[in-house]
């Protein structure tokens, strides 16, 4: 049996997910790095350590610390007092209130809730998976997406967002042998929420989610700032979806993110047109068309088949909605808005809730014809 498809069998035997506002999420962490041995602390409560077969080998309290190393194809615990070896799997099972471990090694130290799956690779690497509950993930995930907001009203509306994100994309690294990722791939997850305005937010809300017509949750994308404008979702990803609608956005304007400029030399930007599109660059009144381009509203191509998603992927500018000015030998991109621009703009959602906002109209302005419900409303438990 290969190690992704036994993997995928303990994870299965190990827990199974249930959806309602107490399930466990596994989230693979430390995903952007490669390493071969972990250090971990247990920062506070209890944990049972269990191999692959379910049989528990070692108990751990607080402040104990524990490293686990590779080897001859079996992970191996070490600690003060003994060795352990214990297969290609083992489980760290919180035992108790208020369970939480730490991270030493790889680098950076982090905290996380709740359980931890450690599974050894062909490679030699190994992979650390957080088995959490959700609404623990959900004001973990609201601190690193967004804990700079300070404000109470916002971080509703981040939970909301990110625990609804969270349920359309549950399976989205299922064949992996895992649910999500921490990193922006999924969202950006960097362990136990250390903010208790957050974590308040996410208690009141738990359970709250975004739905559709169909009551399924929805997309719930979101980004910097919107420059003013909100996109379709067809003019970024290529599929309309009638609640990520094109919005004007007040509120967006005037933020941290809200504006930028790119200088880039005329006769790089007219080359690259040409290499990439063909465009006939020595025809000068097409030439004029490129380097002299305004967007009032946002549009989805410069001109004719030049993908403005595509030319902002390629130069890395903050957003498509910019208008490009000619300046002697340099054209100067003059852009609104950092992001992808479809769904809730952030610094729009957080100046909504310093306005006096509530968190169900800031998620309405921004997602169109939703509604708010729970997860037990649409995934009811027997």
């Amino acid at each position: 049996m290969n190690t992704l498809r036994t993997i995928l069998l303990f994870l299965a035997l190990a827990t199974t997910f249930t959806v309602n506002a107490r399930s466990d999420v596994r989230v693979r962490i430390y995903t952007d790095k490669t390493f071969k041995s972990v250090q971990i602390v247990v920062f506070s409560g209890s944990y049972e350590m269990i191999d692959s077969s379910g049989t528990t080998r070692k108990a751990w309290n607080k402040n104990d610390t524990i490293t686990i190393k590779p080897i001859n194809d079996e992970l191996v615990v070490f600690s003060s007092v003994d060795t352990v070896f214990m297969g290609k799997f083992i489980r760290l099972q919180s035992n108790g209130f208020l369970n939480i471990f730490q991270i030493l090694q790889p680098d950076p130290k982090r905290l996380y809730d709740d359980n931890l799956l450690i599974s050894l690779r062909d490679d030699g690497t190994i992979w650390l998976i957080n088995e959490v509950e959700l609404e623990h993930y959900v004001a973990g995930v609201v601190q690193a997406e967004a804990g700079i907001a300070k404000n109470g009203e916002f971080f509703k509306v981040q939970a909301v967002a990110v625990r609804t994100f969270t349920l359309r994309n549950i399976e989205k690294h299922a064949a992996e042998g895992y649910q999500l990722c921490d990193q922006t791939h999924c969202q950006v997850y960097k362990g136990r929420c250390g903010n208790t305005d957050i974590m308040l937010a996410t208690s009141k809300t738990a359970g709250e989610i975004m739905i559709d017509t169909s009551g399924q949750p929805i997309m719930a994308v979101f980004h910097s700032n919107s420059g003013g404008q909100t996109a379709n979702s067809e003019d970024v990803w290529g599929k309309a979806v009638y609640y990520l609608r094109s919005v004007n956005d007040p509120y967006s304007i005037g933020q941290n993110s809200y504006s930028w400029q790119k200088s880039l030399s005329r006769t790089e930007w007219l080359e690259y047109l040409r290499k990439n599109f063909e465009f006939p660059i020595n025809n000068p009144i097409e030439a004029k068309r490129v380097t002299n381009f305004s967007q009032t509203s946002r549009k989805a191509y410069l001109v004719d088949n030049i993908s403005l998603r595509r030319v902002r992927e390629d130069f890395k500018l903050r957003s498509t909605f910019f208008n490009i000015s000619e300046q002697g030998d340099q054209v100067v991109f003059s852009g609104k808005g950092f992001g992808h621009g479809v769904g809730m703009s952030q610094e729009g959602a957080m100046n909504m809730a310093r306005q006096g906002f509530i968190y169900i109209d800031i998620l309405k302005f921004y997602y169109l014809g939703i509604e708010i419900t729970t997860i037990d409303q649409i995934f009811p438990t027997e």
